[in-house]
């Protein structure tokens, strides 16, 4: 029986996933008051920190929504960095963490050693890009080398870390699925950890109703996923879609959603000769490549078609390859930057007097990552 199935609600969970789920959930909303009574401390950074994060597993928005806010910001006059875990890095003892994944102008070490979802985001943005298994002290480190606001990606359970603002992701077709915790459901914790979020942003075509009710009286902003350009990463060529019209493809993915990814090939009138899913993060070693130029070759397609994610990690591969950038986009922008900008303290100002010793204010103290 699939997990996503479970999920949805379209099937009730088996009793021992509903005890695990409720267990599950009792150790995490117990962790979230111990912070929010202030026995368990969260830590001051030394410049603002705006957390990305979500309360659901899989995919929800949060690296487009890092690579929105980094370059907006740093469109206002912001300096800003992206902090991240890097989720599937290799941990080499010999280079120094944090480990400096872009200066703002591109990725300065292999994906292996940053994660994909960094390493897309040191491609797509202007920002500085760091990761470290203990992202208080690369929030320090970008703040060294210059930054002066902290996105921390994955951030809304990681709440070691003081935070300014807390966006709150989701999926607005999935929303909650049935409401449980993991395992009996797609939720990391309880949804009365929502009430720490500052603003609550619903990537899809409508805002689910449940979202609305979560959202409450927080800012509730819509990002409608929207296909951009057809590129070719390795020349930095892009195309309309019609460039595909008519030519035998093939398409695959390693995302947490892939059919997201077919739907957006649909939605443009695209029809690969094959689709292949891989695991969301999926390395593509030797035999994964090899998959795929033989792929080419039985279908007869001139080309692979994949997602910007999965592109980094494909400088190796020999079959013609193409990108479908998209990303999910505001309806507003301004007033969605607004929103973050008004709620960080004056420029210059610095952390707030004694802020670091005592409880963040239920909303300036949750955090993602894990």
């Amino acid at each position: 029986m699939r997990a996503e199935g479970l999920w949805a609600g379209d099937t009730p969970p088996p009793s021992f996933l509903k005890a695990l789920g409720r267990a599950w959930g009792g150790l995490m909303a117990g962790r979230r008051a111990l912070y929010r009574k202030g026995i368990l401390k969260s830590r001051e950074a030394p410049v603002p920190v705006v957390s990305v994060g979500n309360v659901t597993v899989g995919g929800s928005g949060k690296t487009p929504m890092c690579i929105f806010l980094a370059n907006a910001l740093a469109e206002r006059g912001w300096t800003p960095a992206v902090v991240s875990r890097g989720y599937g890095r290799r941990v080499v003892p010999a280079l120094p963490d944090p480990v400096l994944v872009s200066a703002g102008d591109g990725p300065l070490v292999p994906w292996e050693l940053s994660g994909d979802e960094p390493a897309l985001i040191a491609q797509e943005s202007a920002a500085m890009v760091l990761c470290s298994r203990d992202r208080l002290l690369g929030a320090g480190e970008a703040a060294r080398l210059g930054a002066d606001v902290v996105i921390l990606d994955d951030g809304y359970q990681h709440l070691k870390i003081r935070r300014d603002v807390d966006i709150l992701m989701f999926q607005s077709e999935d929303h909650l699925g049935n409401g449980r915790v993991l395992p009996a459901g797609p939720l990391r914790e309880p949804l009365s950890a929502c009430s720490d979020a500052d603003i609550v942003c619903a990537v899809g075509r409508h805002v689910h109703p449940a979202l609305e009710r979560l959202a409450g009286s927080r800012p509730l902003f819509r990002l409608r996923p929207t296909p951009l350009r057809l590129r070719d990463p390795r020349s930095g060529a892009s195309w309309g879609f019609s460039a595909l019209e008519g030519a035998r493809f093939s398409a695959f993915c390693g995302i947490a959603r892939p059919w997201a990814f077919r739907k957006a090939m649909a939605g443009l009138g695209l029809v690969p000769a094959a689709f292949k899913a891989f695991p969301d993060h999926c390395p593509y070693g030797p035999a994964e490549r090899d998959f795929l130029e033989k792929l080419l070759r039985f279908t007869g397609s001139k080309a692979l078609l994949s997602t910007s994610k999965d592109a980094v990690k494909l400088k190796e591969l020999k079959a013609p390859l193409l990108v479908l950038e998209a990303a999910p986009v505001p309806d507003e922008p301004e007033a969605l930057l607004d929103a973050v900008i008004e709620r960080l303290p004056p420029r210059g100002g610095g952390p707030a007097a004694g802020a670091g010793d005592g409880p963040a204010p239920p909303g300036a103290e949750a955090g993602a990552g894990a």
